[in-house]
């Protein structure tokens, strides 16, 4: 099968919950943005870009060299910014573009190459994204850790904050983890066409949307097929707290 030619967008913003401005924050003497670069460069992409509505973010990236564009501000999701990217650069319908989150640095090429081959053998997705197996209870009824259910080819049924599918049996005091199912972290990499970038920023923000703070909803809510696979490689770490960053210093030490 021919190579699939693709770009990587890096949507980076500056405001976050549980860590204000994350994409500038220093591991090892190196923002956290640039750390992202350095390894969405090495995944063979045709270009990468980060998409930013920060002054400061973009002009960190830029005085590295890197392509940095300014989005809006009120984007309803890293999908929508992504989207916008697309536009200012000109990228064609038919481009293929990998989402690749900024405070993952180090996600394996071998999942890059994995969701590629994904959209690749299912035409009729619009999405290729991936998902670890939850094999403990804090992860599965954490509200950070998204869940997916999927059907047997693979395609989202539904995503969740919430432990699905829920067990009747199970998740009574005291909570087990229910034997013979397999429970599904989602991973926040995805790779789509600008054609449906278009579709789906011309979109409102769906009730599952606004419901779970789930983006990947509104795709689903408006009949899109998201096809999933398990990660061949485990997943760094993201970076969400002050913990992570000295996670991430001390396995880079």
């Amino acid at each position: 099968m021919k190579p699939l030619e693709f770009v990587v967008c890096i949507p980076a913003r500056f405001a976050s919950t549980r860590l204000p401005g994350k994409p500038l924050i220093e591991l090892k003497g190196k923002a956290l943005i640039l750390w992202a670069i350095e390894a969405a460069n090495q995944l063979g992409a045709k270009q990468v870009v980060v998409a930013t509505d920060d002054e400061r973010i973009h002009a960190l990236v830029a005085s590295q060299g890197h392509e940095v564009v300014m989005t809006g501000n009120d984007h309803q999701s890293g999908t929508d910014r992504i989207a916008e990217c697309a536009e200012i650069m000109g990228w064609s319908d038919s481009t293929w573009v990998l989402n690749y989150q900024g405070d993952e640095p180090g996600i394996p090429k071998a999942n890059v190459n994995q969701v590629i081959s994904l959209v690749q053998n299912h035409p009729d997705a619009s999405i290729g994204t991936l998902y670890q197996v939850i094999n403990n209870l804090d992860d599965l009824f954490n509200p950070n850790v998204v869940k997916l259910v999927t059907d047997d080819q693979q395609k989202a049924l539904y995503f969740s904050r919430a432990p699905i599918p829920w067990s009747q049996k199970c998740f009574v005091e005291p909570k087990s983890m229910p034997v013979g199912v397999e429970y599904k972290h989602h991973i926040g990499l995805y790779m789509y066409k600008v054609d449906f970038l278009k579709r789906f920023t011309q979109t409102s923000a769906s009730t599952l949307e606004t419901t779970e703070s789930l983006e990947q909803l509104r795709a689903l809510q408006t009949g899109e097929i998201i096809v999933a696979a398990a990660a061949v490689e485990p997943m760094p770490h993201g970076i969400d707290t002050l913990e992570d960053v000295k996670r991430f210093e001390k396995t880079h030490s």
